[in-house]
């Protein structure tokens, strides 16, 4: 009898921790799956924020057109369609008064961890351009970024010969979302949203209105007769024309270029570094103050982290090895000189990978200090970025 009622205790006992282990298990598994669904739905609301109108600028320190061998400024817009796989393609259209207009077609990806858009131009759709001079197609590695309601894309771009494939030179890109365009919106921009369902309204006692008189056909007025409408055909490729009998029917050649945070005039050309590697947005920092001090040190252990640092593109620290000590480099700001790029460059690993360390921005007068933990490798640059906003 005892050894029954042990066994009986035994089985239940079993019973309640299975049931127990059940109905958590149960409750771990629907709280992983909600925050899976989250963090996916997450992800694809982020994922379909480029589709849309791109309109600004790019500066071009070698060209796109040959003759041009100083630096230029060009209107750019592009205009996006962000597929469910985080691919994007679309359009782009390049153009400066009546030197230069071409549209191209684009495809591109999105990483939205690092929030880095890569877009390369296809194919030449539609060109004016002078006699003797030849188109190039850009590739632009851009950065994402968002402050308050803007929405903002800039990085850099190299571009070569769409017929030779020679080098046609690079230079910085500055485009900002925007509702409107200054040419013919893609079909993709104009897919209708489905209509909300119309309120139900009791229908009023219709009222009689008063006839109208009959229209008079004025003498000599011809009428003409709706034709049915027949299957449209594909539209044709637009040829590609020279400047002597082009007309860019949709490019507005007057309107004027907007840059509200203009890259610096003395800009250097991008090193091939900053070309080959991603420069990952770290942090952008607004400043007041005129003078800034940049201070660099090892992130914890000293292992022999050795970095490069570029300052709008050129080197200001070469091979600097971070220690306890700072490396020190001081820039001033102001209103023409308002946007600084700071970019660490990783020239080895060290001895535990990846090069990381501890950038230190104090802004002059009021002495605002802001600590940035960076981490670059072989592949990847850290770019911090500050702005200059005068205090008023």
């Amino acid at each position: 009898m005892q050894k029954y009622r042990k066994a009986v205790s035994f089985l239940l006992t079993l019973y309640y921790q299975l049931t127990l282990f059940c109905l958590i298990s149960f409750v771990v598994m629907r709280w992983i799956s909600t925050l899976l669904f989250f963090l996916v739905s997450g992800f694809s609301a982020d994922a379909q924020h480029l589709t849309g109108i791109w309109r600004g600028y790019f500066t071009s320190t070698g060209g796109t057109l040959r003759e041009f061998q100083r630096k230029e400024m060009y209107k750019y817009e592009i205009q996006i369609e962000q597929l469910p796989n985080n691919a994007v393609k679309g359009v782009t259209y390049s153009y400066k008064t009546s030197v230069f207009y071409a549209k191209t077609g684009l495809q591109g990806i999105f990483t939205y961890q690092s929030k880095s858009l890569l877009l390369k131009e296809t194919k030449i759709l539609e060109l004016k351009i002078d006699q003797g001079s030849a188109p190039c197609l850009m590739t632009c590695y851009l950065d994402y970024s968002k402050i308050d309601k803007l929405e903002v894309l800039q990085g850099t771009f190299i571009s070569e010969s769409s017929s030779n494939k020679s080098d046609c030179g690079s230079g910085e890109v500055y485009l900002e979302k925007v509702t409107s365009s200054d040419f013919t919106k893609e079909d993709f921009l104009l897919k209708k949203k489905p209509e909300a369902p119309k309120a139900h309204v009791p229908l009023a006692k219709s009222k009689t209105d008063p006839p109208h008189p009959p229209a008079v056909k004025k003498p000599g007025a011809t009428v003409q007769q709706s034709k049915p409408a027949g299957p449209k055909s594909p539209a044709p490729i637009k040829p590609i024309e020279h400047a002597d009998n082009a007309i860019a029917h949709s490019w507005k050649a007057d309107t004027a270029i907007r840059h509200p945070r203009e890259l610096i005039a003395n800009r250097a050309p991008v090193p091939r570094v900053l070309l080959e590697r991603e420069n990952k947005l770290v942090k952008t920092l607004y400043c007041g103050d005129e003078e800034i001090r940049i201070d660099l040190y090892d992130n914890g252990t000293i292992d022999n982290d050795t970095i490069s640092l570029y300052h709008n593109n050129k080197l200001v620290v070469s091979n600097g090895r971070l220690s306890y000590s700072a490396i020190t480099y001081k820039t001033k700001c102001n209103a023409t000189d308002n946007h600084h790029e700071f970019v660490i460059v990783a020239e080895n690993l060290g001895d535990i990978p990846p090069n990381t360390a501890l950038m230190v921005v104090t802004m002059g007068k009021s002495q605002k200090r802001y600590e940035i933990f960076l981490t670059s490798t072989e592949q990847r640059n850290a770019k911090v970025v500050v702005e200059y906003k005068p205090q008023h």
